[in-house]
């Protein structure tokens, strides 16, 4: 059995958690924004400091050697500079950067192609059909593997025998570029629904069996699905605790699935006094990539 909590509370505060104990982290944050109005301060400094904050509070609980996945795409926005100009914003480049800050060196990187066709029909966008400001839309976003400094604890053989890849699977998740679906449209409630592919081929590349992963921005909770299907155990914070109905909606029906591999994974839900109801929704409608549109504030 695999045991998993959710944690309803700011990550900035991982205190449950002791130095070096998570063996590997996975995340994609949200992208603060409200609809905006001119002259309206944009959050995006202050959303990258919150996520160093985080940052730091993954470094310190990590084991040396842990690899940090970090999922996060550029925006689209026009309230980031003064003369309000729509521009694309760096966010994801500027999100590594204060990975680093917090101690973490980049290991490798992943682009994970999204495959986009629903905005095919939909608005025009810019200046088309013509010059000189047309948008390509965002079907792709980075995947960074960052790891902390430092020499892993070592393993047994079995324990490395029991956590090995085939063949086909290795050469299939060592592709640089990852096309996977988004899984947003498929799933009602909760509008920047992390893939269950992302976090899966993370965990099975950079952690062992029986170890335990972590995710500071859990969503839906699709990491903690991921460790229980690879058989890891999972810590997830998540913020916003009127999300609760919509985790156990995606976690309970995978007891059968396990079940009928011969699993189980135990869920337990526990609430601090920082949840923030409905801060989760201050995330980009359509984080997950859809194309700019002059007549919004900030889409992605």
């Amino acid at each position: 059995m695999t045991d998993h909590q959710i944690v309803f509370g700011d990550s900035q505060d991982m205190s449950e958690l002791e130095d070096e104990s998570v063996h590997m982290a996975v995340t994609s944050p949200p992208y603060v924004t409200t609809k905006m109005e001119e002259g309206q301060d944009f959050e995006y400094y202050n959303h990258l400091d919150l996520c160093e904050n985080v940052f730091e509070e993954l470094y310190r609980a990590l084991i040396p050697d842990g690899k940090f996945v970090l999922n996060v795409g550029d925006i689209y926005t026009k309230y980031l500079h003064e003369d309000d100009k729509l521009h694309k914003a760096p966010l994801a480049i500027d999100t590594f950067q204060r990975a680093r800050d917090a101690g973490f060196r980049q290991f490798d990187q992943i682009i994970w192609d999204k495959g986009f066709t629903r905005n095919f029909g939909g608005p025009l966008l810019g200046t088309y059909p013509y010059p000189p400001s047309m948008f390509f839309n965002n079907y792709y976003e980075y995947v960074f593997v960052l790891r902390k400094p430092g020499k892993r604890p070592s393993k047994t053989r079995e324990e490395r025998e029991a956590s090995q890849l085939d063949k086909a699977t290795w050469k299939k998740y060592m592709q640089q570029w990852w096309r996977i679906e988004s899984e947003t449209e498929k799933f009602e409630g909760h509008h920047a629904v992390f893939p269950l592919e992302i976090p899966k081929r993370a965990i099975e590349l950079y952690s062992y069996k029986d170890e335990t992963v972590i995710d500071p921005f859990g969503g839906s909770c699709t990491t903690a699905l991921a460790a229980a299907r690879t058989g890891r155990n999972s810590v997830c914070y998540e913020i916003d605790d009127e999300l609760e109905p919509i985790i156990k909606t995606r976690l309970d029906p995978d007891q059968t699935t396990l079940g009928s591999v011969g699993m189980e994974a135990n869920y337990e839900f526990v609430h601090r006094d920082d949840a923030t109801p409905g801060m989760s929704q201050m995330t980009l409608d359509g984080d997950e990539g859809e194309s700019p549109d002059e007549s919004e504030a900030t889409q992605l």
